[in-house]
């Protein structure tokens, strides 16, 4: 029988005519990454028009473990921005209404891309604006529980959608607690916050379309 040959002229599998089998096995199982990772869309709700920074602290206690009935943890240890999406409308008459959103520049040793992203509504069109931070930039890396700036909006209106996409990650090191205490939680259960990182009672920016806000 003819055997095969690729271009080369060479018999692509010798150990195999040989009873030998494919030499080129699998010796051990591949490496993992433990950690566990998560992609989720926030979604918010602005109940009071202005501005307001979003920290990674903010971002990180947006989903909390509770301990105790006053006592939670944030679920994950690290965050980083995918993209932020805001809708507005201007409420009764035409009259304009504006969305504006910036991720700030340098921080310390951590760079921004420091750009506004801005749109108008003029009518029954919403303002809306999709916004990605560059790829180097400060949000769009890894960010542990802190007070630096992952994005800050600097208008909205009342009423206004904000999508948050994030990424997190559980690394290891201690959990951390959220940074302001809960009322009436269960132990064990998982909750969402305000994009403030506020309880849903004080946020000027509650959870929208789940279940388990506190």
């Amino acid at each position: 029988m003819r055997s095969r040959k690729n271009r080369s002229g060479q018999k692509p599998w010798p150990n195999r005519e040989r009873g030998g089998g494919d030499d080129r096995r699998i010796m051990h199982p591949p490496p993992i990454h433990p950690e566990l990772t998560y992609k989720h869309r926030l979604r918010f709700t602005c109940l009071t028009a202005g501005s307001q920074v979003v920290t990674a602290q903010n971002l990180l206690d947006c989903l909390l473990v509770s301990s105790t009935a006053t006592a939670a943890w944030d679920l994950f240890d690290v965050v980083k921005i995918r993209e932020v999406e805001m809708w507005a409308i201007s409420a009764g008459t035409p009259s304009p209404t504006s969305v504006l959103l910036e991720f700030p520049g340098q921080s310390g040793a951590v760079a921004g891309d420091g750009r506004n992203y801005s749109d108008t509504s003029m009518g029954i069109q919403p303002a809306h604006i999709r916004a990605r931070p560059e790829r180097l930039s400060g949000a769009a890396q890894w960010q542990a529980s802190s007070s630096f700036a992952m994005f800050e909006v600097l208008n909205c209106s009342v009423g206004t959608v904000i999508d948050v996409s994030c990424s997190f990650r559980n690394i290891e090191v201690p959990p951390v607690a959220a940074q302001n205490a809960t009322v009436g939680a269960v132990p064990g259960q998982w909750y969402f916050r305000g994009m403030d990182g506020l309880a849903t009672g004080t946020t000027k920016f509650p959870p929208t379309g789940v279940a388990g806000s506190i």
